[in-house]
Parts: structure tokens; sequence; C-alpha cells
């Protein structure tokens, strides 16, 4: 990047620049953007077909986001069995100290969260996929095909925009 759109960014640009030069210099940023616009015009997606018991929560690394949303969802929703994953995990990771003490500030405990990495088996047991990101969908589509159609972002059922929930 140059020096004078780093100059320009630093210097209080708006939001949508911001956002557009991440796009132009990242794939997960243009998949991100992508989703969002997708979303925008479509409106709040539909659950995917049949009964709902089993949701997979995904992010990034499975120490933040996903473990968070996971617990949170399943104290919420007795009947529902919920499990958290990651697109890029080393399995064994503890939840990151600054998402626990956030989440205990919810009544949300993760001292016991061990990282999971997103898996066929986990794919295929979730009834329900709950993404953060445009770019966590993108990637299941293209490892997982067959599993596009019960993939959700967590934010889809926000009012309104932005949709995605950042790291």
């Amino acid at each position: 990047m140059t020096t004078a759109i780093r100059s320009l960014l630093r210097a209080g640009a708006p939001s949508w620049l911001r956002t557009l030069v991440r796009a132009i210099r990242s794939a997960e940023a243009r998949e991100d953007l992508q989703y969002e616009f997708r979303r925008r015009r479509s409106g709040e997606p539909s659950l995917p077909a049949g009964p709902i018991l089993r949701v997979l929560v995904i992010c990034h690394g499975n120490v933040c986001r996903s473990p968070f949303a996971g617990v949170d969802l399943a104290t919420r929703n007795a009947g529902l069995e919920v499990r958290s994953a990651g697109i890029a995990v080393r399995t064994g990771n503890p939840a990151a100290p600054g998402a626990s003490r956030t989440a205990r500030k919810f009544g949300v405990e993760l001292d016991n969260h061990v990282s999971q990495p997103l898996t066929d088996e986990g794919v295929e047991w979730a009834d329900l996929i709950l993404a953060m990101q445009g770019r966590h969908p993108a990637a299941i589509q293209r490892r997982w095909p067959q599993a596009a159609h019960k993939v959700r972002l967590l934010g889809d059922f926000l009012e309104s925009s932005p949709h995605a929930i950042e790291d």
C-alpha cells in the first residue's frame, strides 16, 4: 500500500473507504464484503429445513467468538446440542484470556474450553452452522459444498448491518 493511502486511512477516512481498501488488499475481506452485500440485498435468511437439534458455531481460531457464542447459545436453549470449532485452529488451545474475562461479565464460563478444528465429522453432524464473518461460509463452500445450505452468520439474525461479528 502506498504511503499516501496509509496517510489517508490514518487521517480519519470514511469507513466505506477503509472497507474498500481492505477488500482490495485481502481475499478474505472481499468474501466478507460480498456476503454483506448479498445479505443486504436478499434480507434475513431462513433457517435450514427440518428440525435444528445440533448447532455448530464457528470462527477463525475457536478461542474467542465461537466458544462464547456456543456456550451462551447452549445455556439459553436447553434442548439444543451445541459445539464450537475454528477454521484455522491448532487443537487444544484454551479460550483467550480477554474472551474469558468478557464472557464472565455475561455469565458465560470458558475456563474449560479447548479449541477444536472444523472437521468433516463436525460439518456432517450439524443441522445448522453459525459463522461469524462472510469468509467462513465461503471457506465451507470451498471445502464442503454439500453443507453450504446449512451455514448462516450468527449476525444474520440481527436487525441491522453489519451482520458480521468481527474478531
